[in-house]
């Protein structure tokens, strides 16, 4: 029931992120990407926070209120820690990217960096102290509000009143700001304050220790998740400077490959991601990471194939345009790197190996990018190319360090290499059965509902020939 909300949540943040894409228009969206890309930074530092398990350890009201304050003091000090310290990199920008007046943006979205964490901490609060379960549900309304709002923002922003890119990518975080409010208002108005009874605590509580544990339980995991938004966050940043000062393109083009690679093509892979996750939880729990890899491969290889022959449509059916799928075949490999850093990280512990990993993955990303982007300058390729090529190498390495260490440990003995050659030989001969029905079925892109009728048919022949191999 769970997976079937987080996925329902998901498309609806995938359908309003291509409403948003109508919308905007001919309109740059670019300042939002680059500041949404810092947003995405820093609030993992807020993901992974949780008072729900030290709430379950306490026996008093007074106690879970006091730890509840305590927390929320923390959050509050390092949500202004953030604030400032988008000030500072919108300055740098300013600088070094020759983008001016950007400053109410990045205020805007420090702003409205507090309003996920106050809001899980809050339910989660409300939810030990009131017994009720159904507080829980209090971020998956923030969640789908904010989905809609920014939909409705950028629609009165952008069109009806035709505001200034500035004011009107600032505004585009009140989505996130009037959905808190909406929450925290309901809460206040549907429910009664609660009216704590003096008890007094049965043994003296540690709550240095306890907000310690709090904050720093899932740290490994935030680091790892900056880590790989960080990839796409220099991507931005180096990618600009590049095209805009080595090979002199338009600003305005620029802006428009980077909001494409890094805003619309990034959600619709993330999506295809969680659908390769969603094989994976349902193997059995015990069976090893190593295990999980291979199953997790084999998935999202398939997907990346067929995702990426019918490209074409996709971008035809979703943007209109055909021509944008150049972009998005790239993109979509990346998710089968994606897809293998999360699992191999989710079965380490060690945190030496960790921060190998993601030390390496990030140097190698620092040192690739910018020679990759030349190399497919020289060869005539879209320079694209170049960037997303170094953030597989960089995601490949550490997923490779991942194994090595995991296989170490493992007492799976499995030899992978041999079913990592049957992976790769059906899903060659899934794409040249895809490439070959083109000769007697057409990628026509021309009409729209045309290309929809393709997408089911070649979705077809994909499934059908999956079914089929699968029987063997």
């Amino acid at each position: 029931m769970k997976e079937d909300k987080t996925l329902t949540l998901k498309l609806l943040n995938l359908v309003s992120i291509i409403m948003l894409y109508y919308v905007i228009g001919s309109r740059s969206l670019f300042l939002y990407v680059l500041s949404l890309s810092l947003y995405n930074i820093f609030i993992i530092c807020f993901d992974n926070i949780s008072i729900k398990e030290s709430l379950q350890n306490l026996e008093t009201p007074s106690s879970k209120k006091k730890l509840f304050r305590i927390v929320m003091l923390i959050i509050t000090f390092i949500w202004f820690l953030f604030i400032f310290l988008g000030i500072l990199i919108s300055d740098l920008l300013n600088v070094y990217l020759k983008l001016n007046n950007i400053l109410p943006i990045f205020i805007m979205m420090g702003i409205s960096l507090i309003t996920k964490p106050l809001i899980k901490i809050l339910s989660e609060y409300l939810e030990n102290i009131k017994h009720n379960k159904q507080y829980s549900k209090l971020i998956n309304i923030y969640n789908e509000l904010d989905y809609l709002l920014i939909v409705v923002i950028s629609l009165i922003t952008f069109r009806v009143f035709n505001m200034n890119i500035i004011t009107a990518t600032s505004l585009l975080y009140l989505s996130k700001i009037i959905s808190c409010i909406v929450v925290i208002l309901t809460i206040y108005t549907l429910n009664k304050p609660i009216k704590h009874i003096k008890v007094l605590n049965k043994n003296n509580l540690n709550y240095f220790k306890e907000v310690k544990k709090t904050l720093t339980k899932n740290s490994s995991k935030s680091t790892i998740d900056i880590v790989k938004h960080s990839y796409y966050y220099l991507s931005i940043i180096i990618l600009y400077l590049v095209l805009s000062t080595r090979y002199n393109y338009k600003l305005p083009d620029i802006e428009k490959i980077i909001t494409f690679v890094y805003f619309y093509a990034l959600y619709i892979i993330d999506y295809l991601v969680y659908l390769g996750k969603l094989t994976i939880k349902e193997l059995p729990s015990d069976m090893p990471i190593t295990d999980k890899m291979y199953n997790g491969f084999k998935a999202m290889l398939s997907i990346a194939i067929i995702f990426g022959v019918i490209s074409p449509l996709t971008c035809r059916v979703i943007f209109n345009d055909a021509s944008k799928s150049i972009y998005l075949v790239m993109v979509n490999f990346m998710a089968v790197f994606i897809l293998l850093y999360d699992i191999t990280f989710s079965g380490i512990k060690n945190k030496k190996i960790i921060n190998l990993s993601l030390i390496s993955g990030v140097i190698l990303k620092l040192i690739l990018i910018i020679p990759l982007i030349n190399a497919f300058y020289r060869m005539g390729y879209n320079l694209v190319y170049g960037d997303i090529l170094s953030t597989i190498i960089a995601l490949f390495v550490s997923v490779i360090i991942n194994y090595i260490y995991l296989k170490s440990i493992s007492d799976n003995k499995s030899n992978y290499f041999e079913k990592i050659l049957d992976i790769l030989y059906e899903n060659i001969l899934l794409g040249i059965i895809l490439i070959l029905a083109q000769f007697i079925v057409p990628l026509d892109t021309t009409k729209y509902f045309k290309s929809l009728g393709l997408i089911v048919i070649y979705l077809a022949i994909s499934i059908a020939f999956l079914k089929i191999k699968n029987k063997k």
